[in-house]
């Protein structure tokens, strides 16, 4: 009997050390041990929750929801690690909720199963995530506005000039207008994509995913892009054999190849080709974007989708760029559920293989 006295007590002990609240709660959802810190993270004292349903923790619009989990875990139970799963809430003794994280730890004993759940307080945690997602909201509003609006007016007036007669603008001039433009508009891709990495990082952004034909979004990028490759002197082919939708955004999918497709015709010498191909592949989709190009050293393939990241020849060459088309793309893929592969020799040319899961 002294024995027991000492176990429960050292039991007690070790509960108390925690540092988050922790109860012990049998196969009948009662609590039977709790540790000083309930008190601090839950408003109730030791005493208060012995004996009571763990449900008395759960938020009323909660309780049915967590009865039915609860049945699921005593059927199966296994260690469940601190932050693992869904959101979670608690219900404090005076009736708020506050979110937390549980982790939670089956025992096996002769009487039955014993399950000691840690608590632990995490709203100081969404409180600053709460206030860094305002702040980058913020700073995306006044980027866009301080640098995407002039840089739009600025190519607007650009277009402008350039529709004058040659009477109204002689050569030269229209010359500078040209480096306007172009130089204005390479600006305004870096802010949009500036503003598509800030969207994509933010986890409270979701795709808008629908069955997509993909053969239509490269068609699209195509068209758009069909006078660049004209004016690089540099022949493109497109290739379908894709009969199957994807599970996809399509304005997302168009940003994927127009990124890819765009790296092909600028690393791409005139005469060159580039080959734009979609088919199935298996259980997935594939689009492929193959170029003749440079092709790219075996030493700069694990940094191709690195944020900021050129090659050592654009570099030197001062190919247009800022180092974010393929991280862009990337991102996307894999929100999507897939993958880029991608294969290259120097001098011989680079092959970009993307695999999207079909609808």
């Amino acid at each position: 009997m002294r024995e027991t006295r000492l176990d429960a007590a050292l039991l007690g002990s070790l509960l108390d050390a925690a540092p988050d609240a922790t109860v012990v709660v049998d196969e009948n959802a009662t609590i039977v041990l709790a540790n000083t810190q309930v008190t601090n993270v839950l408003g109730w004292s030791q005493s208060e929750l012995l004996g009571q349903q763990i449900e008395v923790l759960v938020p009323d619009r909660l309780r049915v929801v967590h009865r039915d989990r609860r049945a699921g875990f005593l059927a199966a139970p296994a260690v469940r690690p601190m932050g693992v799963g869904r959101e979670l809430f608690a219900r404090h003794k005076d009736g708020h909720e506050l979110p937390v994280e549980i982790s939670l730890s089956p025992l096996v004993t002769d009487s039955g199963v014993l399950v000691s759940a840690s608590v632990r307080d995490i709203s100081d945690r969404v409180r600053l995530q709460e206030e860094g997602n305002r702040m980058r909201e913020d700073i995306i509003a006044t980027v866009s506005h301080e640098l995407r609006t002039p840089l739009t007016s600025i190519i607007g007036y650009a277009e402008l000039l350039e529709d004058l007669e040659d009477d109204q603008l002689g050569p030269r001039a229209r010359q500078i207008v040209s480096v306007i433009q172009r130089n204005a508009a390479r600006e305004l891709r870096l802010v949009d994509d500036l503003l598509t990495l800030a969207f994509l990082d933010d986890q409270r952004h979701q795709l808008t995913l629908k069955p997509v034909d993909l053969v239509e979004v490269a068609r699209r990028v195509l068209a758009d892009r069909g006078p660049l490759a004209e004016g690089a002197q540099l022949e493109v082919r497109f290739e379908a054999e894709l009969i199957r939708p994807v599970l996809g955004d399509f304005l997302r999918l168009v940003q994927v190849i127009e990124n890819l497709l765009g790296n092909a015709l600028k690393f791409s010498e005139p005469g060159g080709v580039v080959t734009l191909r979609v088919a199935d592949a298996g259980s997935m989709a594939l689009l492929e974007v193959t170029d003749t190009g440079r092709g790219i050293v075996p030493e700069e393939m694990p940094h191709l989708f690195k944020r900021l990241y050129r090659g050592a020849e654009a570099v030197v060459a001062h190919t247009p760029g800022a180092g974010l088309g393929l991280p862009i793309a990337q991102t996307i893929v894999q929100a999507h559920g897939g993958r880029i592969d991608v294969t290259s020799e120097a001098g011989v040319g680079t092959s970009f293989l993307v695999y999207l899961p079909h609808a």
